[in-house]
């Protein structure tokens, strides 16, 4: 961004108080009307300048006789507000940066509909995550029976990937499932009717996918921190069981 002002001025100082304390720093210590005639500016704006700069602590007072001389104060006194104007630029812009990736951590939510929903969820868990990843679901026999829904290559390319995958299901589907993934299921005891709902969850790198097969509809959920979140609560639950 281009700017007329100068260094001085970019600071908090203005152009009058910049002018008056250069000639003080060059020729001072000088009275009111010296530096009238180094400046050739106007008493009331020398008189505000001056009251400003001492109020920066960059000119201070000395009394000659009935007079009063001005004399500028060391440029380092310059350098420390610069460096306070430094570190709260640093604070504020950390602040910003902050602001800006909460923008970014928003969820991003999708809802779709249909056989053809329900099919990319299962083809996006294969293709987005990469080799050697896991994810982990929540699978009952009826949604295990429902072929059309898998993709013709999600198998190929799961296990070309080796991607590690935990389930959660119900009794009746542990045999199933089992005899192909062997230790990484866990079953939900028969007193539990909650795979009766007919909801599968699947929790894959940054998402978290819910699918209800009674209606055909699909909600993803796309956020780091909510993904995590459920993955604890996934391990939590496949600890206990």
């Amino acid at each position: 961004m281009k700017t007329n002002k100068t260094v001085l001025e970019q600071i908090g100082m203005s152009r009058e108080e910049e002018v008056i304390y250069k000639a003080l720093l060059k020729k001072g210590p000088l009275s009111i009307s010296d530096i009238v005639r180094q400046t050739k500016m106007h008493r009331p704006t020398i008189y505000k300048s001056i009251s400003n700069l001492i109020e920066f602590g960059l000119v201070s007072i000395v009394p000659k006789g009935k007079y009063k001389l001005y004399v500028a104060g060391s440029p380092e006194k310059i350098e420390k507000i610069f460096n306070d104007l430094e570190d709260n630029f640093n604070a504020e812009i950390h602040d910003l940066h902050e602001t800006y990736k909460m923008r970014d951590k928003k969820p991003i939510v999708t809802y779709t509909e249909g056989d053809k929903a329900i099919k990319a969820v299962f083809s996006d868990v294969v293709h987005s995550l990469s080799k050697n990843e896991v994810y982990y679901r929540y699978s009952s026999a009826l949604t295990l029976s429902r072929k059309k829904y898998v993709p013709a290559d999600y198998r190929i390319i799961r296990d070309r990937k080796s991607l590690e995958r935990f389930i959660i299901t119900d009794e009746s589907s542990s045999k199933i499932i089992s005899k192909k993934l062997g230790k990484s299921v866990k079953t939900i005891p028969s007193n539990y009717d909650l795979f009766d709902l007919n909801i599968t969850q699947v929790i894959y790198g940054s998402k978290v996918a819910l699918i209800d097969y009674n209606s055909k509809t699909v909600i993803v959920i796309e956020n780091e921190m909510i993904a995590q979140f459920q993955k604890k609560i996934f391990k939590l639950l496949y600890s206990k069981l």
